[in-house]
């Protein structure tokens, strides 16, 4: 937060980039290294495409693709274990959220068989299966209250919905596997990311689906 506020009454050119805050600061400090985060948009088989996402975790075992020069990668849908969304405040940009969430919620991971953390801590073999990839929503600001992040939450249509939402300045967190606030929402955000990238150990995908010719029309 205090890096955040330092830039926050400089002309919005001059401000510090609050994805990268939040990677350098945060994620690559608390996260072990097997994490890789980075950013650019997400495809998959069908062919659908995400906006651009601040920041894009994604499992060490699959290919993703840089540009030439550029920071910026193409993600395969497959290979993606979760995406964030980063804001300055929650409340005023939620809008923004509920548009980048609408677009990646139509890509789909398509696996041939993959293996996870079962529930009790076995590992579990899954046969041919298809998922959506989790987004989260971070703010720096935003709802001080767990209540009012909750209806927040609660009053957007679902196909606009997150997964989890997070606000860093009063640790408000209503994710996956629970809620808390304060310290504690931070804590519980870093076990939903731990979650999200654990519950797939090792995966098949369906690469050949990329290769497909798109059907006419």
């Amino acid at each position: 937060m205090a890096h955040h506020q330092a830039g926050a009454r400089l002309p919005s050119a001059a401000k510090g980039d609050e994805r990268e805050l939040l990677v350098r600061e945060f994620l690559e400090k608390v996260f072990p290294a097997p994490y890789r985060f980075g950013s650019g948009a997400v495809t998959d088989a069908n062919g659908a495409v995400s906006g651009q996402l601040d920041i894009v975790v994604e499992w060490p075992c699959f290919a993703s693709f840089p540009t030439p020069g550029g920071s910026q990668r193409l993600y395969l849908a497959d290979s993606v274990a979760f995406v964030i969304e980063v804001k300055s405040n929650l409340v005023s940009q939620w809008q923004e959220v509920e548009q980048s969430t609408e677009k990646l919620r139509r890509l789909r991971r398509r696996w041939r068989g993959h293996s996870s953390v079962g529930t009790q801590a076995e590992i579990a073999s899954v046969g041919p299966s298809i998922s959506r990839i989790p987004f989260v929503a971070v703010g720096f600001a935003g709802h001080k209250t767990l209540d009012g992040l909750s209806k927040c939450i609660e009053d957007t249509p679902e196909d606009k919905r997150p997964d989890a939402a997070l606000v860093i300045e009063s640790g408000a967190y209503i994710g996956w596997l629970g809620r808390a606030i304060g310290p504690k929402g931070l804590f519980a955000f870093c076990v939903d990311g731990s979650y999200f990238v654990r519950n797939v150990l090792t995966a098949e995908p369906e690469w050949t689906e990329y290769l497909k010719e798109p059907e006419a029309g």
